[in-house]
């Protein structure tokens, strides 16, 4: 009865201040509401979600309006041609957001129910990610190093990252599929993992490690760990993989937007040529990708080195582990492309945290289950600190991109729109 009451106050206060319902609802609620309010937090960040000119969320804002008076003949013949990659011009290249544009725009005419809409179903998968693997009982400490690890793994694609609308909400798919089909080897779990290439196209390629980790039993340790090693030396050779690409036009568009060969032959990566032209502060530099990439390996190497894998985890970290270093060793093999890698290895780094944040809350690090706890401990920090340019930047991000009406009354933002700035700029303006 007091759940339930506190439940419904809280959803009130969703309409109050979002940012304190959210912290209410993590300390007060159990999961089973707490998944609710998270919900329900993503759909009041998605409307009022604040973008810059070149951001993903404007690229897609002007994208609806392709389906302006779409019908639904249209909206057939669109689909046909995305499920046999022959995408029409104009069109998206997924389902996923070919499906919500239509539904928004063409069904409902409303272009501001996208985002909303988009940070609904972000915020399902995301939710219930968290509810997989944030469960302890309070027989096990929660100690300053298990704390820090189960912040990395929240943050490190989070509600800031929703507004990509396919790449992370693939990911969140397809990890809710490989979690649960490892935890209960519920078939539905497996048409779960077969979901995420309609969310984003890049998954029929980046969803292959989690299929071959469902069959980590029959792979030998030393041949898992052994192929991982190899592949921060060698890498797959180009030249064949644009030659495939040629096969399919939108195969071809893909691979051409992520990497191609000059006149001279020479490899050209536009997305890496980009980053590197762009000067920007160290935490935006490090946080949004090296720190996490680096920090994930580390992590790996040492339940590697540390004579965890396989011997010191359940099947269930078994599986998840198995899929990241799965994942990092083909992101290691594609490193010819920094987007390809860079998709991949994130992607990589949430099974590898997910592995090391079940085995941190059940108690797997403290000093009585391990050999050397001395070393095991330090080691451990070193990983963590190795994140800390991340954790700068999902805080500089997030204020960035968070309206300020998420800190109270959320009503003001939707009446005018023109009042919706973020929490940054009100620093800005103070200070």
């Amino acid at each position: 009865m007091r759940e339930n009451k506190t439940k419904n106050l809280t959803v009130l206060l969703l309409f109050i201040s979002p940012l304190l319902a959210l912290f209410s609802a993590i300390r007060d609620l159990q999961w089973r509401n707490k998944k609710l309010i998270i919900i329900l937090f993503f759909t009041i960040y998605g409307s009022l979600i604040t973008y810059n000119d070149g951001s993903d969320a404007e690229s897609y804002i002007r994208l609806l309006d392709l389906y302006s008076n779409m019908s639904i003949s249209d909206f057939f013949l669109w689909l046909k041609h995305i499920i046999t990659f022959d995408p029409l011009p104009g069109s998206p290249s997924d389902v996923y957001v070919h499906c919500l544009a239509f539904f928004t725009v063409s069904m409902f005419g409303i272009k501001g129910l996208f985002f909303p809409l988009v940070g609904t179903i972000y915020g399902y998968f995301y939710a219930l990610a968290l509810s997989k693997v944030l469960v302890w009982n309070n027989k096990h400490k929660i100690t300053l190093a298990v704390l820090f690890i189960i912040i990395l793994f929240i943050i490190h694609r989070s509600v800031t990252s929703f507004q990509t609308v396919r790449t992370w909400t693939g990911m969140w798919v397809l990890f809710n599929g490989v979690f649960g089909y490892h935890q209960t080897k519920d078939r539905k779990y497996f048409y779960l993992m077969l979901c995420s290439p309609l969310v984003h196209f890049a998954y029929f390629v980046i969803a292959v490690p989690a299929f071959i980790a469902l069959f980590v039993k029959k792979i030998p340790t030393k041949a898992i760990i052994i192929l991982y090693t190899v592949s921060f030396f060698t890498g797959f050779d180009p030249s064949g993989v644009l030659e495939s690409a040629k096969e399919n036009s939108l195969a071809e568009e893909k691979v051409g937007a992520y990497y191609r060969e000059s006149a001279a032959g020479e490899a050209i990566d536009p997305i890496l040529q980009n980053r590197e032209d762009t000067t920007a502060v160290w935490y935006l530099k490090y946080g949004k990708t090296e720190s996490v990439y680096y920090g994930g390996h580390a992590f790996a190497i040492l339940l590697i080195l540390g004579g965890f894998f396989k011997g010191k985890m359940t099947p269930l970290e078994i599986g998840i582990f198995a899929t990241g270093l799965f994942m990092a060793t083909l992101a290691n093999f594609g490193s010819f492309s920094y987007a390809f890698y860079s998709r991949t290895m994130a992607n990589a780094v949430l099974y590898i945290l997910a592995a090391i944040t079940l085995m941190a809350i059940r108690g797997a690090f403290q000093p009585k289950n391990v050999r050397n706890p001395i070393m095991i401990q330090f080691l451990q920090w070193i990983c963590i600190f190795i994140f800390v340019p991340k954790i700068v930047f999902f805080i500089a991000e997030f204020l960035i991109m968070t309206s300020v009406f998420m800190l109270g009354f959320p009503v003001l933002g939707w009446i005018d729109n023109d009042l919706n700035v973020s929490i940054r700029d009100i620093i800005g303006e103070l200070f």
